[in-house]
């Protein structure tokens, strides 16, 4: 067991840290801003090409920007586009193309094609790689004091097993998580039993655990499993996400720290 410490006051004893991704080891805003946008002139072209008329086209950018968060130079961290999988992100884009007459079938496949179209696009623009998600400030610091003190540290994210592994490469953190949960494990996040599980994976109950995260779905979700000390962290995004479900707050990683028992 190791003592957590959160601006250097005892908040209890854990053997695991579960970390969000985006917007708490990540800084993935200016990443998720760009995808935002293009994901939506995509889906204009597409939509000028089924002959929407130009009203149409104004009521479906306003939608698309309202749902995904875009506030004309930053993105919010409480939108779907910060928090929901890709799955989510889709069935939520489908269900506004149904608004303009459009059958489910259709909404789906438009969706699933300009998302992949995007990918694609972004993945081929010239200093792509520059933009990679880097790691917020004291994010390393933070991982390699937990790996020394012997502290258990597992990944939950919405991203693909994919998209934490280039993150992983990215950031030269091989071996630095001992358990991942993605959108591909089922249940995913936010499921109060997602972290169950994860915590039978690790062969820890959720009271051995911590959880942080810019979310509150994750933090109910924390909570509803048992875990502990359920930690917001509000220092990843250009305007702070809005807590209501923390149990403790933070606006810095190294305002974490961890004493060992041994």
């Amino acid at each position: 067991m190791a003592e957590l410490l959160i601006k250097n006051s005892s908040v209890g004893f854990i053997k695991a840290i579960i970390f969000d991704k985006d917007g708490t080891l990540s800084n993935s805003e200016e990443c998720l801003l760009e995808l935002a946008k293009t994901r939506i002139d995509f889906f204009e072209a597409r939509f000028k090409k089924l002959r929407l008329s130009n009203i149409k086209i104004w009521f479906l950018r306003k939608f698309l920007s309202s749902v995904y968060g875009l506030k004309k130079d930053y993105l919010s961290a409480n939108a779907s586009l910060a928090i929901a999988s890709r799955e989510q992100n889709i069935i939520s884009t489908a269900t506004i193309f149904t608004l303009f007459g459009f059958d489910w079938f259709q909404s789906l496949s438009i969706g699933k094609e300009i998302f992949n179209e995007v990918d694609i696009y972004l993945s081929n623009q010239k200093g792509n790689n520059k933009k990679q998600r880097a790691l917020i400030s004291g994010a390393l610091d933070l991982l390699v004091s937990l790996k020394k003190k012997g502290v258990s540290i597992a990944l939950m994210t919405n991203d693909t097993q994919g998209g934490i592994e280039e993150f992983i490469c990215k950031n030269k953190l091989e071996g630095i998580f001992d358990y991942i949960w993605s959108a591909e494990n089922k249940p995913s996040k936010p499921n109060p039993k997602a972290v169950i599980e994860l915590c039978k994976k690790m062969n820890f109950n959720p009271s051995d655990c911590a959880l942080i995260s810019d979310a509150d779905t994750d933090l109910r979700m924390a909570k509803e499993a048992g875990v502990p000390i359920v930690v917001g962290f509000n220092g990843g995004w250009e305007t702070p996400p809005r807590l209501t479900e923390k149990r403790f707050l933070i606006e810095k990683l190294n305002e974490l720290k961890i004493h060992s028992s041994n």
